[in-house]
């Protein structure tokens, strides 16, 4: 690290002989160039704080007068500090060993200066590139540092312009030199290179040296995230210790993008890339570092380096029309519905006709594979089965947080409601004022974190009730598109020790802020509480969901979070220590960014408790198009889930066997069970169309009844238990539950079906994120229940957010 950014100037005379000297400096590890007079192409531009400078006695002097002060601010420029190296004249091209003879000197002054890291500057685009560049390997241009080993990083801080306008711009260059220099500190092989007129922190890393590169700069975000820093008069610097901590310090928001290079690309085009990765980041707020896009247009390239676009030719507009002519086409041909239905086709030609076909053959052959595949099939359904059997006996007495001593005070609280407001407009000043409703001990804050693509007649409304009362803070998120924006926007104004996630039906229950604390102050990070339907009389599916949603959070999630060990975060009515959500954020680019953020952190080594009488009241799907597209939704994020975290879980040095036997149950049997318990149908089609085939019919029809009689007795006894520990508004409507028994059936295997459905919709990387429309509800009734309208009235469009 030390010889890659020591830069060395070569200045001398015979501009042949410079250059054959800062290449061999460069071989050994240097950033090394020539300073060309002659014109002869030099392979990289001389640096720009040179520590070391050769040359001769007539030029010694010029050298040793440049050194003075400049770059942010009045920091001294490294120059102050630099060795010349004086030697002999040369007139003519050197010999090979006065080459090697000027380099090994050079390079001993050059390790005894050290590595002095040069000051950050505002750099034109052209400066940049030129920064860049030769860590590009050009052609027939010999250099130290090999083809496609770098990438472009651009760091940029959320909350850099409000910094800048409290405390000046010289504190936020000292934040750019700060965060510069513990990027440094925690990521080997960076070499900076300057900062942007936009405040954009250029960097080139070598990925040689830090191995898989976004999980190297993702852990850099995290830890720069997690730092304090000092403000001073005017400066910005890490807080170290606890008595730097005791003065005013703030904590930032690092938006990474980055931009592997090689051959193949321009620094230049490297640049605008990272750049477009910064604009990724900052729209999402999840301290995920965005790589840039393999490729970008003339347009896009410029649009990303701020620059202005050329005049459009007539034959541009021409290709775009057709371009946008053949999206309406596609558009057209591609409708959602005859899509889910050829999907559907794909699931049963894989899940049942080739298993049938496979049958069939090697019957021909004389082997019965129905004799090994029946019985595992059997087994897997009934050790699931066993599974919620577990899992409502566990439930039946749940883990209770402990009693918080009275007379204790209660921290500063936030609620963070996130909306899409045209969805929510009919419904979010009544959630408003259920939150204002809440009888908290502590300072409790009410953040409406909101996105709209125009403005709404509703939101002077609620610029009305924010003038009335100052605990409502409203939110409008400009560029976001996506509930996880939403909330890690809101992360930069909560002020509370902890915060509540609500979605933006929901309305809290008495008390609930109190007993989140209790589990909070009990050691635990992250509390579910149970999610109540309050429109449950909205349509016979309102009282299906009323019912399902009552097995689930009063039974499945208390009954799981004590067998496994560990709770999940459901989206809504959940509550996190502010510092861990901080820290773990949520993914715009995952279908369930609530399940991410919840598995990332327990693999974290963070504790998730699930209460069943931490309540709030929803509002259900009522159609069965809602459902679906809901499900859909629910099912295809789990597989992002799984794919992506299951292997990290069984890695992780935070959990027990426990635990990862119950990670492994959740995120990798909850995938091959929809697939498994399809075997039955290929099995008994064989078994009808064969059945001289089978070896032995006894066993086979034994077994069927066993395993058809046990699975089929889950459905009655998960209705039961969710009656038994249900809520007592859901409890007084009995005939949701014998609905629930009657359908529970057919409706555990559509859920299946659209798992499988979902499958095929990532494997065809086909990720639609649509919001679920909401039914209108009358007052509640005292229960805690709505009555609704002779008919329900969806609320705004189903948008699509990509």
């Amino acid at each position: 690290m030390a010889r890659a950014t020591t830069g060395i100037l070569v200045d001398l005379t015979d501009a042949g002989t410079a250059v054959a000297v800062a290449d061999r400096l460069r071989r050994m590890g240097f950033r090394a160039a020539a300073h060309d007079e002659s014109g002869i192409r030099r392979p990289v531009p001389p640096p720009r704080h040179p520590a070391v400078v050769v040359t001769e006695h007539d030029r010694a002097d010029e050298h040793a007068s440049a050194r003075g002060t400049r770059g942010h601010g009045a920091h001294p420029d490294p120059a102050a500090d630099r060795r010349v190296l004086v030697v002999d004249q040369v007139s003519t091209t050197a010999s090979a060993a006065d080459i090697t003879a000027i380099a090994t000197e050079t390079a001993r002054h050059a390790d005894a200066v050290g590595a002095a890291p040069p000051p950050l500057e505002v750099l034109t685009t052209a400066e940049l590139t030129a920064g860049i560049a030769p860590f590009r390997h050009d052609g027939g241009v010999e250099t130290s540092f090999g083809a496609g080993k770098f990438a472009v990083v651009a760091i940029a801080v959320y909350e850099g312009s409000r910094i800048r306008r409290s405390f000046g711009p010289a504190a936020g260059a000292d934040l750019e030199r700060t965060l510069a220099q513990c990027v440094d500190d925690d990521l080997p092989g960076v070499y900076p290179v300057g900062v942007t007129e936009q405040h954009e922190i250029v960097l080139v890393v070598d990925r040689s040296r830090v191995g898989r590169l976004s999980r190297g700069l993702e852990m850099v975000v995290r830890r720069l995230a997690a730092r304090h820093y000092r403000v001073g008069r005017g400066t910005v610097s890490e807080a170290r210790t606890d008595d730097d901590r005791a003065h005013d310090t703030l904590q930032v928001t690092p938006l990474v993008g980055y931009a592997p290079f090689s051959s193949k690309d321009s620094a230049r085009s490297a640049l605008a890339r990272a750049l477009v990765g910064v604009q990724g980041s900052r729209e999402r707020l999840d301290l995920e570092p965005t790589a840039g896009p393999p490729r970008l247009t003339d347009a896009e390239e410029l649009a990303a380096l701020r620059e202005p676009l050329p005049a459009a030719a007539p034959v541009d507009e021409t290709v775009g029309a057709w371009k946008a002519l053949g999206g309406r086409l596609r558009a057209v041909t591609q409708q959602p519905t005859g899509r889910l239905w050829t999907q559907f086709a794909i699931t049963l030609a894989v899940g049942v006709l080739l298993p049938y076909v496979l049958y069939v053959a090697a019957a021909h052959s004389g082997l019965d594979l129905t004799r090994f595949t029946y019985p595992l099939v059997v087994v897997a359904m009934i050790v699931t089965a066993l599974a919620i059997v577990v899992e409502s006996s566990l439930a039946a007495d749940p883990t209770q947080p402990a009693p918080v001593p009275s007379g204790t005070a209660p921290p500063a609280a936030s609620a963070i409601i996130a909306a899409y407001l045209p969805n929510e407009s009919a419904t979010i000043v009544d959630t408003i004022e259920a939150f204002r409703r809440i009888d908290y001990a502590g300072d409790l804050q009410i953040v409406l974190a909101y996105n709209t693509p125009q403005d709404l007649p509703v939101e002077a409304v609620l610029r009305d009730i924010a003038a009335r009362d100052p605990r409502l803070t409203l939110l409008r998120v400009p560029a976001s598109t996506s509930k996880a924006q939403n909330v890690n926007a809101a992360l930069d104004v909560v002020r509370g020790e902890f915060v509540g996630i609500f979605d933006a039906d929901h309305h809290p229950g008495p008390g609930s802020f109190e007993r989140a604390w209790a589990w909070l102050r009990d050691g635990y990070d992250v509390v579910q509480g149970h999610c109540v339907v309050r429109n449950g009389s909205a349509s016979h599916l309102a009282g299906i969901v009323a019912v399902e949603f009552e097995s689930i959070y009063a039974v499945s999630h208390p009954g799981r979070a004590q067998l496994h060990g560990f709770g999940i975060f459901g989206g809504s009515n959940g509550y996190w220590r502010t510092s861990v959500l901080r820290e773990t954020r949520m993914r715009r680019r995952m279908l369930t960014e609530d399940i991410d953020a919840s598995i990332r952190s327990i693999t974290a080594g963070h504790r998730v408790a699930s209460d069943p009488r931490l309540t709030s009241y929803e509002l259900a799907t009522t159609t069965l198009g809602q459902l679906t597209a809901q499900r859909l939704r629910w099912a295809q994020g789990w597989l992002q889930v799984s794919a992506q975290h299951l292997a990290a879980a069984l890695r992780s040095p935070h959990l027990t066997v426990r635990q990862k036997i119950g990670m492994t149950y959740l995120l990798g049997w909850r995938e091959l069970y929809p697939w498994v318990s399809l075997q039955v149908y290929p099995i008994l089609l064989f078994a009808l169309l064969h059945p001289h085939r089978i070896e032995s019919r006894s066993w086979f029809i034994s077994l069927f009844v066993l395993s058809t009689v046990f699975t089929l007795a889950m459905g009655p006894l998960q209705a039961f238990m969710a009656y038994v520990l249900g809520e007592p508004s859901i409890r007084a409507h009995r005939r949701w539950y014998w609905r629930y028994l009657v359908w529970s059936g057919l409706f555990t295997e559509l859920k299946s079906a659209l798992t499988r459905i979902a499958h095929v919709k990532e494997l065809s990387r086909e990720r639609v994120w649509r919001v679920t429309p909401r039914v209108v509800p009358d007052a509640p009734d005292t229960h805690g229940t709505a009555t609704p309208r002779d008919t329900p009235r969806p609320v705004g469009p189903e948008a699509q957010v990509a």
